[in-house]
């Protein structure tokens, strides 16, 4: 990729919480954005930040305010809630701003349809933040993947363990489909370049309670079988266990990426294992792949190169997640419907 845009991106963030913080400081520190303003519901947290980073703060969904006060904003990351994106994008794109939006894109396939449908109607560009496709580690597997390197693929498995306490954010504000399970459609879609055709989902007391786990049947239309994971009942303890996995058997050969094994241990009266991935801290600067997603992103709005990952990408990996919700409800597989755009 080229280097960073000769003119920064102007950008705004709208929900800086744990990952909207992330990104206003991603988009403060990068030389091809410009961070112009935050605005978010949690009044503390995203005050602070809005102090730290030394630009205007907007409380609650005055996301409104932000964008008339703020001409100079051309691009907006929006990080609040899984299940409160529909408002704020649709406000931005309808705007004229871009959108980088955290994933899930949403929590229906209707309300996804509509953000695409919006974002076509006014030429902007709307991605979605599935960022393990700016992990290293991925972008070889895919490209092993593309070579022809494992030939057909045969075989997917993935598993994305959590703890109990990590459930509690989100428990009963929205369908647990929409929760963990997107980053791993998301790479299994990416890679194999197929369609899903039939999904079944299990767990262990169906939709309506706290589960403790989902397990899910993917079957694609080049045939390969994906199996996904998520595991949240077990709880936290020592050590370094395998809670991430993905890998994929093919006629030729396989790839297996390690994400627990992140290659670096620090041991003192307790242990302990750095990101080296996501968001590292190198010389005081926010490195790894959520940096790489906004300069991709900021390159994206200037030309530069195309999206990586589009708004219709966003929208397979939601119709996925419904249908999953919709296995685990009705205790059956699920056929997916043709793909018409929206």
């Amino acid at each position: 990729m080229a280097e960073a845009p000769v003119k920064p991106v102007g950008t705004a963030v709208i929900g800086p919480g744990r990952m909207g913080g992330l990104y206003a400081r991603l988009l403060d520190q990068s030389a091809s954005t410009r961070l112009v303003a935050v605005c978010g519901h949690g009044e503390v947290t995203a005050r602070n930040v809005a102090l730290e980073l030394g630009v205007p703060f907007y409380s609650g969904a005055r996301y409104h305010d932000m964008l008339a006060n703020h001409p100079q904003i051309e691009a907006v990351v929006v990080a609040t809630s899984e299940w409160a994106h529909a408002g704020p994008v649709g406000a931005c794109l309808a705007s004229g701003k871009h959108v980088l939006v955290e994933k899930p894109m949403a929590t229906s396939p209707s309300d996804a349809a509509r953000m695409v449908h919006e974002a076509d109607r006014n030429g902007v560009d709307l991605m979605v933040c599935h960022s393990l496709r700016f992990d290293p580690r991925f972008a070889a597997m895919r490209q092993a993947v593309a070579r022809g390197d494992v030939g057909e693929v045969l075989h997917i498995y993935s598993r994305r363990s959590s703890q109990p306490e990590a459930v509690d954010r989100v428990l009963g504000r929205f369908p647990l489909a929409y929760w963990l399970l997107p980053h791993d459609v998301d790479l299994a879609l990416w890679t194999t370049g197929s369609a899903v055709d039939r999904v079944r989902a299990y767990a262990r007391w169906g939709a309506s309670h706290r589960q403790d786990l989902i397990v899910v049947v993917l079957t694609f239309e080049c045939g390969a079988l994906a199996v996904l994971e998520n595991v949240w009942g077990s709880p936290t303890r020592a050590g370094r266990p395998q809670n991430q996995l993905f890998t994929i058997r093919g006629t030729a050969g396989a790839v297996e990426v390690l994400p627990f094994e992140n290659g670096l241990a620090i041991y003192g009266a307790t242990a302990e294992y750095p990101d080296t991935s996501a968001a590292p801290d190198v010389h005081g600067q926010t490195e790894g792949m959520s940096r790489s997603l906004i300069r991709h992103f900021a390159g994206v709005i200037r030309k530069l190169w195309k999206p990586l990952i589009t708004s219709r990408d966003g929208l397979a990996v939601v119709r996925i997640a419904s249908a999953i919700d919709a296995s685990l409800r009705e205790g059956r597989e699920i056929t997916m419907s043709p793909v018409r755009d929206v």
